[in-house]
């Protein structure tokens, strides 16, 4: 019996699952709770300034409410481009293969040490 015998799954390593998924998954967890508390934080700053006298508690007036509708037009566009972080995570998830060799997965892990 020669060395060809062994067949191809005697040299293959086992799979684990991938750590960069794993800690992609994870910011994608942490990034669903952010862009919640961040869209009700932008919320109260323009409901607490100007507004035309409907939701201003802390300012009023007309430079409050010019100061309302740029923050409002802010708070829009920024919203807009938060709203583009999680389906970027996920795009790049499911970019990645979901399983990998061991020893590709303990690489992954020391460069991940020092992200």
């Amino acid at each position: 019996m020669g060395a060809d015998d062994k067949g191809k799954g005697a040299d293959e390593e086992p799979k684990v699952d991938n750590p960069y998924r794993a800690r992609l998954e994870t910011l994608k967890t942490n990034l669903v709770d952010e862009v919640k508390e961040l869209k009700k934080c932008l919320k109260a700053a323009t409901q607490d300034v100007g507004g035309d006298g409907k939701t201003g508690k802390s300012w009023v007036g007309k430079t409050a409410n010019r100061w309302h509708d740029e923050v409002q037009g802010n708070r829009g566009r920024m919203i807009r481009e938060i709203d583009k972080l999680i389906p970027a995570v996920q795009k790049r998830i499911d970019e990645l293969p979901e399983k990998v060799s061991a020893s590709t997965a303990r690489i992954m892990n020391k460069e991940m040490q020092y992200m």
